[in-house]
Formats: structure tokens, C-alpha cells, sequence
């Protein structure tokens, strides 16, 4: 019943993004229509490139906290993230919530699962840094580099220690993390008795998890080469992704060199990490369009690009997600299953079970 009602639920939400936003779908068909479909094809040929080598960085994450995993087994929770990520804006943790449920389910460790896919995302943020360096002094020379974009890039820096001392702290500080997760169950039962509700978590809870994020760190700590690798394999899904965006340079006839590429890839990709809106919507369009045309692109070609770029982006895993999901449902009584991960997160940011108000948040906290 609960694999039912999530599936309708999902299929509603994707229903309602494609009706919202159907008007840009039909802008989107119009603008590609205006490009050469050679050039076209070979963009869209890039971008799933570029979302298998994605999956692997996942794969090498994983591999580097020694759970062993196949990329093509994880494109669809890939692709099934990535949508999750979309409909349920919750920082994040609905899309976590298919890594570990899946790997979970393929009898690997969740606390440990969940500590390779936050690897994977400081592997992308590190490896996104390599890119925004260059691309920052790159305005700078030109003159072009604006204040917000600077705080942009602070902020990224912020979330990057963050999130890095989270997982490191294992190494460092082992009871720190204990005392972290300890804290964080105590929280829950308190904000969970608040509203006259019982935290169904194991007395036990907080030791295991901790135990559990110290292996792993450890795991990191003593594979260097492992990680190292990952950073790479997220690197090259960046160059791709770039390659498909010059690609579409290509399809509308307008030359660029590399310096203005990487400069308003840069840009465009940094506000889509730190955006408040999901995805980037509405903010990554506009301070793309405005970087290109600052540096020399004419406003009408950077604006389609642009649009191209973002609607491939947008649509290719809104789609073959959409489809993925459908096929990932689990039925074991012995855990916390995809359907009531999913479950809890769409309760909360569209209402409870029982009917009482609940505020929508944002966060990067994992759902375990």
C-alpha cells in the first residue's frame, strides 16, 4: 500500500513540474530548433556522457569507504536522485535516501553508505573548486568579477570545510562525533515530543552510527589514492559538462574561447550550488546570461545557450528519473525502506499523515 501511495504521490509531483513549467518546455523545443541537430544530438550524446561518469564519481565515493559497487548499477538511483532532488526540495535528503536505501538493500552498511555519498558531494565541491579557481581569475583579469560572485564563492569554500569536517571529525575526534550523534538523537525526541509524538530510534542508536561514520572516515583517511581518484572521476564529469555547453557555442554558431567558457560555466554552476532555490531556478539563467554578455557574447546567443544548456540539464534527469524511481521499491520488514524514506520527506514538506501543518525546511542532513 505504502509503494502505491508514494508512486502516486511522485507521479503527481512530476505531473505538476511538467505542467508548471510547460511553457519552458515548449521554449526549450523552439530554441533547440534554432540550433544546428548535429551539434544538438552531440550535446545531448555529451550529457549522458556526462551523467554516467557522475555515477561513477558515486561509485569511486563508495569504493573509497570500502563498500564495493558497479556504475551501471547506480545510474538509475543517480538519475532517481536527481529527480527526488527536484519535486521534494529538501536539501538533498530525499535523494540521499535512495543511495542508502538502495545499498542497504544490497546488504551494505547505511551509516557507512551515507558517509560515501557525502564524500561524494565534498569529491564535488573539491573538484568544482579546481574549475571556479581559474574561471574567477579569469574575471578578475578582465575586470569582470563582481562582489557577489565572490561571496558566492566564500560560501562554497564554507559548505566544502563543513561538510568535510562532519566526515573527518571520525579521524580526529571520534568522541566528538559520538557526542554529535548523541546530540542529534536527543534533539529529534525533544522536537519529536513537542508535538506529542514518540523518535522510534534504538537506545543504542547514536553509538552504532558513530562507529559506523569512524570506520568510514577511517576508511578515507587510510586511501588516499582512493580519494584522490574520486576528486578526479568528479573532475572529468565538470569537463564533460563543460564540453557540452561549447558544444552548444557550436550548434548556434558562435565562437568562444576557453577562457570565457570556463568563466560562465563557473559562474553558472557555482550559484546553482549555493542558490536558496532548488536547482538554481530562476538565479543560475540570469547570472550565466549576465556573465557570458559581460565578457563579450552577444545578449540574444547567451541567453539561448543558456536556456539550451539549462533545459538538457534539467529535463534529461527529470525524465529518465521520473522512470527510474518507478522501479525502486523495497519490501523488507527489517529496516527503514525507500518508500518510507521518501515517505517521511514528502510528509514533511507537504503535510502530515494526521492532518497537522508542517513547515518545509531545507537542509543537508542525510536520512538514515
Amino acid at each position: 500500500m505504502k509503494n502505491r501511495w508514494i508512486v502516486l504521490v511522485l507521479t503527481i509531483l512530476f505531473l505538476w513540474v511538467v505542467i508548471s513549467r510547460f511553457t519552458e518546455l515548449e521554449q526549450l523545443k523552439a530554441t533547440l530548433a534554432q540550433g544546428q541537430w548535429g551539434w544538438i544530438f552531440a550535446a545531448i550524446l555529451s550529457q549522458m556522457i556526462f551523467y554516467v561518469v557522475f555515477t561513477a564519481s558515486y561509485q569511486s565515493a563508495f569504493y573509497t569507504v570500502d563498500i564495493s559497487t558497479r556504475t551501471r548499477d547506480l545510474i538509475p538511483v543517480t538519475l532517481g536522485s536527481l529527480f527526488i532532488n527536484v519535486v521534494v526540495p529538501a536539501g538533498g535528503a530525499g535523494g540521499a535516501a535512495l543511495f542508502t536505501d538502495d545499498l542497504a538493500k544490497r546488504g551494505k552498511p547505511a551509516t557507512r553508505a551515507a558517509s560515501g555519498v557525502l564524500l561524494q558531494l565534498i569529491a564535488d565541491f573539491s573538484a568544482f573548486t579546481l574549475v571556479l579557481i581559474p574561471g574567477l581569475i579569469y574575471l578578475f583579469i578582465q575586470h569582470d568579477l563582481q562582489i557577489y560572485e565572490i561571496i558566492a564563492a566564500i560560501i562554497l569554500l564554507l559548505m566544502t570545510i563543513g561538510l568535510s569536517s562532519v566526515l573527518m571529525l571520525g579521524v580526529w575526534k571520534p568522541e566528538w562525533l559520538k557526542q554529535l550523534f548523541a546530540w542529534a538523537q536527543f534533539s529529534a525526541g525533544w522536537v519529536y515530543g513537542r508535538f506529542n509524538r514518540t523518535l522510534s530510534l534504538a537506545d543504542d542508536w547514536a553509538q552504532k552510527n558513530a562507529e559506523e561514520m569512524n570506520q568510514a572516515s577511517a576508511a578515507v583517511a587510510s586511501h588516499p589514492l582512493r580519494l584522490m581518484r574520486t576528486v578526479g572521476v568528479a573532475l572529468l564529469a565538470h569537463l564533460i559538462d563543460i564540453a557540452s555547453l561549447y558544444i552548444l557555442f557550436k550548434a548556434f554558431n558562435q565562437p568562444i574561447t576557453l577562457g570565457v567558457l570556463v568563466a560562465g560555466y563557473a559562474v553558472g554552476i557555482l550559484f546553482w550550488i549555493v542558490s536558496i532555490t532548488p536547482q538554481g531556478i530562476g538565479v543560475v539563467e540570469g547570472v550565466m546570461t549576465l556573465a557570458f554578455t559581460s565578457l563579450g557574447i552577444p545578449t540574444a546567443v547567451a541567453a539561448t545557450v543558456v536556456l539550451a544548456f539549462r533545459g538538457l540539464t534539467f529535463w534529461i534527469p527529470m525524465l529518465l528519473g521520473f522512470f527510474a524511481v518507478q522501479r525502486m521499491h523495497t519490501t523488507s520488514p527489517t529496516r527503514i525502506t525507500l518508500t518510507e524514506n521518501l515517505g517521511r520527506t514528502l510528509r514533511r514538506n507537504f503535510g502530515g499523515a494526521d492532518g497537522r501543518d508542517q513547515h518545509n525546511f531545507r537542509g543537508d542532513a542525510i536520512a538514515l
